[in-house]
This record gives C-alpha cells, structure tokens and sequence, in this order.
C-alpha cells in the first residue's frame, strides 16, 4: 500500500474526529512515511499495520469507540512486537495528543478557569492603581500643600474655623517703586509721584508704550517721576545703579494704545549730566535742556526735542516713528535713521557729525558754510544730497574748519543743508 492511499484510507476512518485533532494524527503518519522514503512506502504500511488498527487506536485514545465502518478496536489486529518499547509508530498520535476526550476537557476548562482568574486579578489592580491616582490629583486640583503632619493626625484633628474678628492684614503701600526705598506720594494707583535721591546724576528710561513728558522745574530739588494711566507698581528700578553709580535706572511698560503718560521732572539747580531714553511706541516731549549727553534711541515713537546743548547728542530712529529736535549745539553730534524720519533743523557742530541712512530719512540744517566741513561720504544706494549736490559712491573733501561730515546712506535718503 503507499503512502497517499494508507493516509487516504486513514483519513476516512477518522472522519469522526475533530478536524484539527485528525489532522495532527495524519500529520504524524506522513512525517513517518516522509522519514522512510518512497522506497519503502509498502514496508512502512506494513509496519504501522492496516489503517483499521491504527485508527482504532487513534479514535480509542480519543475516547470516540469503533470507527467509520463500525468496527470495533478489539477485532484489529495488535501493533508490531516494538510497540512495548515505544518505538511503534502506531502509539505516536495516542502519546502526542494524550490529552484528549473527556482529558482534553478537563484541561480546556481549567485553562479557562486560569484565564478569568487572571482577567479577574488584572482588573483589580488595574482599578487600584485608578483609585490611587484620583486621590492625587484630587488633591493637585485643590492646590493642597503637603506638610509635616502626620496623615493620621490630619484626618482627626479639623481646621480652626476662620475667625472673623481677625485683624486685616495691613496693605501694600502702592506709591514705592519695586525696587526701591525711596519715598513717594501716590493719590491712586494710576496717579502717583515718587521722588529720587539728589544725588542722581544719571537718567535711563526705557519705556514702552508710554507717553513721556520732560519737563524743568526749579521747584524741585531731585529727580521726581509722576505717572498717570499705569500703575506705580509696574515701574522697575535697578537699585544698585542707584547705589553705586548715582543712576537712576528703571523701566516701565504700558498696553499698545493707552493713555498712560510718565512725567520726568528735572530740578533746574541740580540737572542731571547724562539722559537716555530707549523708547517703543507711544511719543516723547523732551524741552530745551543743557547737559553733557542726551541720547534718544526710538522705535516707532513721535518724539519732539528742543533746543539741546551738551557735549554729544545721539538722535536714533530705528521703527517707523519720528525724532525731531528744534536746534542741537554740541561737539558730537549724531543722526541715525535705520527706519522712519530723524530731523535737525539746526545743528552747530564743534567736531564732528555722523550721519546714517540704512532705510529711513535723515534731514539736518547746519550752521556754517559747507566747504569749512571736512567731509567723507559713501553712498550705496540710497539718496545723497549735500548742500544741493547729489553724490554718488564714496566722496571725499576736504574743509577749512576743524569740523568734519561723516555720511553714509544704504537705501534711504540724506539731505544736509547749511546756512553759513
């Protein structure tokens, strides 16, 4: 008999069975067949005995009685004499699927019973760890601050109810800066007026926003900021400038489109030597004023200067805003457009003058005649016109006076005057 028609046979005979279960006892019988070769298919049939025995054997182990034909097991023949030993090839699927009948039914529930067993036990810890975890962030949610207390004696022991006779506790006194010990008086929140050691030599403001007013008064005696619209508690201060260096140093910021002003009042008998203003936004009234240096440094401000005599003078607008100041008498004056408009309609220059047009418009009027100027101008691109001549490249003169003209226009425009 071969190999295709004792499975065949085999196959039949074991229709009873369940598929999967049939199919590992033929699977086992051709692995047999495979491992003898096709030249010894009828030796392997014989061996293994007819397929009645064999599936007898099989349907026997599986506690299934007879087979397809209803023959009985007791009728087939025995397997080879090697069987005791277990080498008969007839045992091998009764061995490997030992398990199986009424066996194999005992072992498929308690593997069920293992399993919700384990779902069981998952599920349990899973809800612990989720009990565990709502606590805490219950307690984040109400910011509850852990302490040293022990839990139990937290749970025991309740809260002292407010008292409501307890005394307020006294309020913030509005008026004084952050940062500073200086006195102050404040009428409310968005009007208040702090005044400053006499000893201020220096001013710097960068304010944001703001609408600044410079104003002299010989009724004063030290620097003093009065502020409208904005809180004095916005101000920032930078004490150590003030400790070490006589500098009163602070910063102050307000909503885009505010009304909120900054008034710096200067004592006439005690003006300070240097201001500097970094401006964003908002406007700038500065009034005539002497001192050794002023630098206004805008971006996108409206600011208006007076008439300013000092050692040096540095006018820059680097936004879309505007800088114009009504007379500049120094020895070093300087005029910085890198956007928007910066104006001088009177400049008296002992040194020197620097001039620069990145992107915006620099216009000056200077007293003198052109040709006593020493003058050194590049133009790359933009528009530069001295005393009525547009110059091109890089041009150099030179000049009868000690003063000097540096010029540098990129792609804005320069136009310098003279009235000599």
């Amino acid at each position: 008999m071969t190999k295709y028609e004792y499975i065949a046979k085999l196959e039949k005979l074991l229709a009873h069975m369940p598929t999967q279960e049939r199919r590992d006892a033929l699977e086992y019988y051709v692995e047999y067949f495979d491992a003898a070769g096709p030249d010894h298919e009828a030796e392997t049939a014989e061996k293994l005995g007819d397929p009645e025995t064999v599936a007898a054997k099989i349907l026997e182990g599986a506690g299934l009685s007879g087979n397809a034909d209803g023959d009985s097991a007791s009728g087939a023949a025995q397997p080879p004499s090697d069987a005791a030993d277990g080498g008969n090839p007839a045992d091998g699927p009764v061995t490997r699927t030992g398990l199986q009948g009424p066996g194999l039914l005992v072992l498929f529930v308690v593997i069920l019973l293992l399993v919700a067993l384990a779902l069981a036990l998952s599920a349990a810890a899973t809800g612990f760890r989720g009990f565990g975890r709502d606590k805490e962030i219950t307690v984040t949610a109400s910011e509850q601050v852990v302490s040293d207390t022990p839990a139990a004696l937290a749970d025991s022991t309740p809260a002292p109810a407010a008292q409501d006779t307890a005394t307020p506790a006294p309020a913030a006194d509005a008026s004084a800066p952050a940062s500073t010990n200086v006195s102050a008086d404040t009428q409310a929140p968005s009007d208040w007026e702090t005044t400053y050691p006499a000893a201020i030599t220096e001013v710097d403001l960068e304010l944001s926003q703001m609408n600044l007013v410079v104003m002299v008064d010989d009724t004063v005696s030290a620097v003093t900021l009065r502020g409208t619209g904005v809180a004095d508690s916005a101000l920032r201060v930078d004490q150590q400038e003030m400790d070490r260096e006589n500098k009163l140093d602070a910063r102050l910021s307000a909503d885009q489109g505010s009304t909120a002003s900054l008034t710096l009042v200067l004592p006439a008998n005690n003006m300070p030597r240097r201001l500097e203003f970094k401006l964003t936004g908002g406007s700038a009234t500065l009034p005539d004023l002497t001192l050794d240096e002023l630098e206004v440094d805008s971006v996108g401000a409206a600011v208006t200067v007076g008439r300013i005599t000092a050692r040096k003078v540095d006018l820059q607008e680097e936004g879309n805003g505007t800088v114009s100041a009504d007379a500049i008498t120094a020895d070093e004056v300087s005029l910085d457009a890198k956007r928007g408009t910066v104006e001088a309609a009177q400049v008296s220059v002992n040194r020197q003058l620097d001039v620069e047009a990145e992107g915006g418009n620099v216009t000056a009027t200077l007293q003198g005649r052109a040709d006593a100027f020493r003058l050194e101008a590049e133009n790359k691109g933009g528009t530069l016109n001295v005393n009525g001549e547009s110059l091109t490249g890089e041009v150099r003169r030179q000049g009868s006076g000690s003063a000097s003209i540096e010029a540098e226009c990129q792609s804005g425009t320069i136009t310098l005057g003279f009235s000599g």
